[in-house]
């Protein structure tokens, strides 16, 4: 398997280290192969604090002198040590590594990978300190920094020390412990040490930063540029200039700035406050100390504190399956340090204000009845009846829902269809800006007010959120975005995702808007553009006035789905230069319950302190699972006869990839390159495998690996199942699943003869049409002419509930062939099938031979808006007799 990224090349160097040192007696190759790792890590260790500098000096010197007992048993304590994590716990000084603690025999218990002895843990991070002359200057930095710690202190940090920007930048991307920078005048951008790991390991993965500010220092721009690919990160500017000679625009982009004077006191308290004010949660700090206070309960909830709990006979079982704290934390209070979550001024306003800054928005909002509830909030905050709305064919049931509840029109865009797959993917822009510029020559672009969009899909398919957005916008500057962002939470914490993500993707708009570079591109562009008379020039690449642009995005999120918060935990993010904040509180209460879950509202709080702190690092390793998983399916010839994993290749057609993605290739770099500015990719922690050629559908493979193997998987196709790989999955699980997956190879090749095999190979097979383009009866359609009339969703739902104007049709082949004669039926529901999990059907919309089809040939039991023994609910002939008439008169 290929490289994934330098901490994991690191790593796998330590572990050959570990190996060759085990083996005796020592021979030439074992020291040739150890030279070799040695000067490798030379080279890729000095990003790390441990085991630091020293050490490889000692290993080398042990090395080249024949002391190749000493050199096994300190390769052998620095491996343990970071395997198990002891280094950061204290056992040595602060800033200080002690090789000769590290020499001792028996630092580690190596059969149990514990540390000897621990002290109680605190959160451990590493600072980096970029610094002209590291070097020269390590030993001071360590021994300043030393004198103020303290065993108050609630952190544990240490220093890397770096002397320039690539450096810098291989270190932030590479050491997934870094916490903050610290930066010194005159840094270099590159020197010839730094060189080839920035380029074969860093570079790659910044082609989405802003471009270089030339009239900056090194500096300033290295700030910018770690900002943006690690924005949670402090930063702190130690400068030689005094205070008055400081220019403002210097002073903006650090988080504080230090002066050359002693800023070591300062610079210490100033990193652990920043920690700090990262670690903070303030509802659940909030929460924790009113549970531990003692109360006389006179308001709702009988179980609060345990009061109803504790003492009976009958379910006194509830209060030893959840605790005390549960109960104790239970409450309807909004005093007493606690906060309202509609009307927040307190705890709650404070977590929403840090939940914007780590997920780079204007603004951030809580919501306890998961992204429903957040997509209703959205429409009902920003759109209003006769308003037109374009909304993904394959969107969720919610968006729909709320689109009927608001009165808007919309306009369903269809996906481009996997067939093959029984899968959707996503929607074209050219699509997009073909129904904008029908409406503009219709006069009717006017009344569009938004556009929401899937990203990430179910099945992991992600928009290039920057380009789909900046067309847009060229065609009407002040539409609004959402971005239903359900599955997509935890991309905002790892650069390989930026541009992909909805917050993302505004900040790199708003930067271009206000780039003097843009400007003149964009005036030198649209003359050209106006003088063409090219009858295709509005389907090439098209870019927006930025003095006329409004940056209007949205956001929901299924906190609960990505990163670490109970069920139905959301969050609603805002960039949106026209936000009327009055308006989306109203909103937000007209959806909200007024007794919210305090425990869904805290868990928030810590899922957003945990992406805050180690985001960066647990996207980093679920992705490393993910990547590492496709490349042992892809490569395993028990399992290439019957699953095939689904990459960008199956799932993305040529015309929207910039480039070839190979599956097994699975480094960072590598994905980061493939996935250039295409237009989709396949998120690599979906892992879609097709099961077709087991002989099993994806419903019972499904049955099959929870019945079997207690494993649970969320989606299937006809064909397909997918595995998500999350923050919560582990090595152990990946190589169960690997596991399973050879079993249930071995079960069928031991079933199937190699004849039968060739011949389930060989044999055609029938894909049935997937439902693509939605019809709509002219008696609910909201406005007459155009290519892509948008629809009266609305009134159709409601004369849909009037039972006198409906009947019932049976899902038969008597009724496939009466449609296939040319028979109408016009829905008068919803109908949700699980999976897909969107409306097929929506209330107007003309039943064709593949809807039919499609619900003949699905394998699911929910289907939400059919009746079992009815079928589908439609319009009567009369009642859609009567309507036309009414529109004729």
């Amino acid at each position: 398997m290929t490289c994934f990224d330098l901490k994991h090349r690191r790593d796998d160097l330590w572990q050959a280290l570990y190996d060759l040192t085990r083996h005796n007696p020592w021979v030439s190759t074992a020291f040739k192969e150890c030279d070799a790792a040695l000067a490798e890590l030379s080279a890729i260790d000095r990003f790390w604090t441990y085991p630091g500098r020293g050490v490889q000096i000692q290993l080398t010197h042990y090395l080249a002198n024949g002391q190749y007992t000493s050199f096994s048993q300190l390769v052998k304590n620095c491996y343990l040590q970071m395997q198990t994590g002891s280094y950061r716990q204290q056992i040595f000084r602060p800033f200080h590594t002690h090789l000769e603690l590290l020499d001792r025999p028996a630092l580690v218990d190596s059969k149990q990978l514990k540390p000897v002895a621990v002290q109680r843990s605190k959160p451990y991070c590493e600072v980096l300190l970029v610094h002209p002359f590291a070097e020269s200057y390590e030993a001071l930095y360590r021994q300043k920094l030393a004198v103020f710690k303290a065993e108050s202190d609630e952190f544990i940090y240490d220093i890397v020390l770096v002397n320039s920007a690539e450096d810098a930048l291989t270190a932030v991307l590479a050491n997934t412990d870094l916490q903050a920078c610290i930066y010194l005048n005159h840094v270099v951008a590159a020197t010839l040490a730094s060189g080839d790991v920035f380029a074969a390991h860093t570079k790659p993965l910044l082609k989405t930063t802003p471009p270089v500010q030339m009239a900056q220092s090194v500096e300033v721009n290295l700030c910018r540029t770690i900002r943006h690919v690690r924005p949670e990160l402090g930063h702190y500017l130690i400068s030689e200039q005094t205070a008055a000679e400081l220019p403002q625009e210097v002073r903006r982009h650090f988080d504080r700035v230090l002066f050359h004077l002693d800023p070591f006191q300062e610079l210490h308290a100033a990193i652990l406050n920043g920690l700090r004010q990262r670690f903070s949660t303030p509802f659940f700090d909030a929460l924790r100390a009113y549970s531990r206070q003692a109360k006389g309960v006179f308001h709702a909830l009988p179980l609060s504190r345990g009061a109803s709990v504790k003492g009976s006979p009958w379910i006194n079982d509830l209060l030893e399956f959840y605790g005390d704290n549960l109960f104790l934390a239970e409450t309807s209070s909004t005093q007493g340090g606690l906060d309202s979550l509609l009307d927040p001024t307190g705890a709650i306003k404070q977590a929403h204000t840090k939940a914007a800054e780590t997920f780079g928005a204007d603004a951030s909002y809580f919501v306890t009845n998961g992204t429903s509830t957040s997509n209703k909030i959205i429409f009902q905050a920003n759109v209003k009846p006769g308003d037109i709305v374009l909304i993904s064919a394959d969107c969720h049931k919610s968006i729909a829902y709320s689109v009927m509840l608001m009165g808007a029109h919309p306009i369903f865009l269809e996906t481009y269809p996997l067939a093959e797959h029984d899968l959707y993917g996503g929607i074209e822009l050219a699509q997009i800006k073909a129904v904008m510029l029908d409406l503009k020559q219709q006069g009717r672009l006017h009344l569009l007010k938004q556009i929401s969009l899937t990203n990430s899909t179910f099945d992991g398919l992600i928009y290039n959120c920057e380009k789909f957005m900046m067309e847009i916008l060229a065609i009407k500057p002040d539409v609004i975005f959402h971005w239903d962002e359900a599955w997509f939470a935890f991309a905002y914490f790892h650069p390989l995702y930026h541009s992909r993500t909805a917050m993302s993707a505004a900040y790199k708009i708003r930067l271009r808007m206000q780039s003097p570079e843009y400007q003149q591109f964009y005036a030198q562009w649209i003359e050209a553009f106006e003088a063409s008379d090219a009858p295709d020039k509005w389907l090439l690449a098209l870019y927006p006035d930025p003095a006329l642009v409004k940056i209007r995005v949205y956001s929901t999120q299924s906190t609960h789905k990505t990163l670490t918060a109970f069920r139905q935990a959301s969050m609603v993010h805002v960039a949106d230069d026209c936000f009327n904040p009055s308006g989306f509180i109203e909103a937000f209460r007209i959806h909200t319950s007024t007794s919210p879950n305090y425990q869904i509202i805290a868990s928030l709080d810590v899922a957003r302190r945990q992406a805050s702190l180690e985001g960066f690092h647990k996207v980093r390793e679920t992705l490393l699972l993910a990547t590492q998983l496709r490349a042992r399916l892809a490569a395993s010839a028990e399992l290439g006869p019957y699953f095939a994993v689904l990459d960008d290749q199956a799932m993305v057609p040529e015309r929207y990839r910039d480039g070839p993605v190979e599956l097994t290739a699975c480094g960072l770099t590598t994905l980061s390159n493939s996935w250039g500015q295409s237009d989709f990719v396949v998120d690599p922690t979906r892992v879609t495998l097709n099961v077709s050629l087991t002989g099993m559908d994806g419903s019972g493979f499904r049955q099959l690996l929870m019945t079997r193997y207690d494993i649970q998987v969320n989606k299937t196709s006809r064909n397909t199942v997918l595995f998500l790989i999350h923050i919560g999955t582990t090595q152990a699980t990946i190589d169960y699943l690997v596991d399973v997956l050879h079993d249930v190879a071995s079960k069928l090749a031991n079933k199937l003869s190699s004849d039968q095999r060739m011949r389930a190979l060989s044999a055609p097979r029938q894909h049935p049409t997937l439902p693509e383009k939605r019809f709509f009866h002219p008696a609910f359609i909201a406005f007459q002419g155009g290519e892509f009339p948008p629809s009266d969703l609305r009134t159709a739902y409601f004369e849909g509930a009037n039972e006198t104007m409906v009947t019932y049709i049976k899902l038969s082949s008597d009724t496939l062939a009466q449609v296939q004669a040319g028979r109408q039926w016009v829905s008068a529901s919803f109908v949700t099938p699980y999976p897909p999990g969107f409306p097929v059907i929506v209330p107007g919309q003309l039943i064709t031979t593949e809807i039919l089809e499609f619900f003949q040939h699905i394998k699911v039991k929910e289907i939400h808006g059919f009746d079992a023994e009815r079928g589908f609910k439609v319009f009567s002939d009369a009642h859609l007799q009567q309507k036309m008439g009414a529109i004729s008169i």
